[in-house]
């Protein structure tokens, strides 16, 4: 992932990212990722550095591929839509507390 400017020139980047699925900012400024090949999220500060992993599978959920996400800024809610494989593309709503 990378952030350029308008004459095509690398600003920023974070190339620990494999299938960005989805993107959704914060209101700190951050960027919350859907690493999907990677079977992570991920929260970046508005540099594009790592700020932190949120959800990844070698901590709470098993394989899975992350698709789509949703942050509530209010509650501190996240939701997500997910796959448990590549084949199968039954997608599941889990919701975490990020507080």
């Amino acid at each position: 992932m990378s952030e350029i400017d308008d004459k095509d020139k690398v600003l920023t980047e974070f190339p620990d990212v494999s299938i960005p699925a989805y993107l959704s900012t914060t209101s700190e400024g951050g960027l919350l990722v859907a690493d999907n090949a990677n079977h992570r999220l991920v929260l970046l500060n508005k540099n594009l550095h790592l700020r932190r992993v949120l959800l990844d599978t070698n901590s709470q959920v098993k394989s899975w591929y992350p698709l789509r996400l949703h942050y509530n800024q209010v509650t501190s809610q996240l939701c997500v839509i997910h796959s448990s494989s590549r084949e199968s593309w039954n997608d599941v709503i889990s919701q975490w507390s990020l507080r």
